[in-house]
């Protein structure tokens, strides 16, 4: 596949995941009573977009929307790791002539996140999938419609867009409309 078609659909997904957490935040304006539940599938939605291919400068605003969104639900762990992969993008050179310099922050949170040590919240999210797909496409562990991780990716339980290649649960998006690119058929 093109670069720039695998690069434009990472941006999509990410896009859709923001969209997505936006409504809910509007949803549990709306409603407080949501808030809780809400609550857990917006920070879901936070990590998703962090297993995006996004350049580094976009990369960085989405870990630290992760990092605060499972901070403010108790998740420190995850947090954390959140926490850690902005640090790690110090090499890339993203923050030169940033003032104040974020990096000072964010090691200050890594530390005390990692002293608390535990989640409040059970995520439909595993920080260590991030280090072993983090080159991948996102239809690779996401479902492009549900916005949730595939719980069985193999060929014959998924369907796969022919021009996009974003990935779907069979079950429920047979003969639908491709969400990423809206053009394309799935089955």
């Amino acid at each position: 596949m093109d670069n720039l078609l695998i690069q434009i659909v990472e941006y999509i997904t990410a896009c859709r995941c923001e969209i997505s957490r936006k409504a809910l935040v509007a949803q549990t304006t709306a409603d407080p009573s949501l808030g809780p539940k809400n609550q857990v599938r917006m920070a879901e939605l936070a990590c998703y977009m962090t297993m995006c291919g996004l350049e580094n400068a976009h990369k960085y605003h989405v870990l630290k929307s992760a990092m605060t969104t499972t901070y403010k639900i108790g998740n420190n762990v995850t947090a954390a790791h959140f926490a850690r992969a902005i640090i790690d993008l110090e090499s890339t050179g993203i923050f030169a002539g940033m003032k104040p310099d974020p990096l000072v922050q964010i090691k200050t949170y890594y530390q005390s996140f990692t002293k608390k040590g535990t989640n409040a919240h059970q995520l439909a999210f595993n920080p260590t999938d991030f280090v072993q797909i983090k080159n991948l496409v996102p239809a690779n562990f996401l479902c492009t419609g549900t916005l949730t991780c595939l719980q069985d990716n193999r060929s014959m339980a998924t369907l796969k867009c022919p021009l996009c290649s974003s990935v779907y649960e069979k079950a429920a998006y047979l003969d639908k409309v491709c969400e990423t690119c809206q053009l394309c058929k799935l089955g």
